[in-house]
């Protein structure tokens, strides 16, 4: 920016110092003429004076006049050779300012081009010193990150170990556990069916009391006065006929039903839910888009899905896995 406010000012001063020549040389030119002029209107004036008092004084004018135009002739040599010096000490002056923009605009121009020809060779050491640091970088970050993935493979590895370990390990007395659970679960069943039987034939023999004494009160009460108002005995035990017992459905609900926290949670509070728990979150680990409740308990072999509830339950309160819908996920 600096070099190009020096360039201007040199250039303008160079035109500033051609213009006072110009008008130096054009002034000159008119004080000559203005006295060229003057001369001429003098003489003029001297001849028309003379040319009355010529017959009286020509021979002394006539020697003034040659005295007057030797003074003239000599004074306009004199001129002459001013102007001729003061022309040749502007040229002389035009040559030295010209010699001396010459050399500042050269010494300028090298100056400029040997701070731009370093300037560039700083920048092209920059560009290498930056190509090569980025290059090392890179190569440093491609190791980290050969060296994180073998890390990351080898836990991975431990870790599906691991896991494997503990299912091998936990696998048998899960199944133990789910056979007991069956096996319970089936004389409950069983248990339940034979108590609804029980209580069927209890129903029908009260049942079959009820009517047989509802009849006798029906007899009886046919002995009784006319003036009872209700229409007939068959009224009498259509009122006191009290309403049958439902049937007991000992079905089993549909999958999908969900029962109540603290029914499933007291039905399973006797078990311990720690294995269970290890390997129902072995299992979520496996299965990054998640699984549901149902599909849990089959991979698991566990015929009733709902004894996951509360293992499913405690595992979201510590923040162990998480549920989207109806989905489970490991954290």
């Amino acid at each position: 920016m600096s070099a190009s406010k020096d360039l201007e000012r040199l250039v303008q001063e160079i035109a500033d110092s051609r213009n006072e020549r110009m008008v130096f040389i054009e002034n000159l030119k008119n004080e000559s003429l203005n006295l060229i002029k003057s001369l001429s209107r003098d003489r003029d004036n001297m001849t028309q004076s003379l040319h009355q008092q010529l017959k009286k004084y020509r021979p002394a004018l006539d020697a003034m006049e040659k005295e007057r135009q030797k003074e003239a002739l000599m004074e306009n040599n004199k001129r002459r050779e001013w102007d001729k010096d003061r022309k040749n000490e502007a040229l002389k002056e035009r040559d030295q300012r010209i010699k001396w923009n010459n050399e500042v605009l050269e010494n300028f121009m090298s100056e400029f081009h040997n701070d731009s020809q370093a300037d560039k060779q700083q920048r092209l050491e920059g560009v290498k010193t930056l190509k090569d640091d980025s290059q090392a970088d890179k190569q440093q970050r491609l190791k980290g990150i050969k060296t994180l993935k073998a890390e990351v493979s080898r836990m991975r590895g431990d870790i599906q170990n691991w896991l494997k370990n503990m299912r091998d390990e936990l696998s048998p007395p899960l199944k133990a556990f789910v056979s007991d659970l069956k096996a319970s679960e089936k004389d409950r069943k069983s248990s339940d069916k034979a108590f609804v039987s029980d209580l069927r034939a209890s129903e029908k023999d009260r049942k079959s009391s009820e009517q047989a004494e509802l009849a006798a009160m029906a007899a009886a009460w046919r002995k009784k006065p006319s003036r009872v108002s209700l229409s007939d005995p068959e009224t009498i035990q259509e009122i006191v006929e009290p309403e049958p017992l439902k049937e007991v459905d000992t079905s089993e609900e549909p999958e999908e039903q969900t029962q109540p926290d603290e029914e499933v949670e007291t039905e399973h509070s006797y078990y311990d839910n720690a294995p269970l728990k290890e390997t129902v979150m072995s299992t979520l680990f496996d299965y990054a888009d998640g699984l549901k409740m149902t599909q849990l308990a089959e991979l698991l072999d566990i015929e009733q899905w709902r004894m996951l509830i509360p293992v499913m339950r405690d595992l979201m309160d510590s923040k162990q896995i998480r549920k989207e819908g109806s989905l489970y996920f490991t954290l």
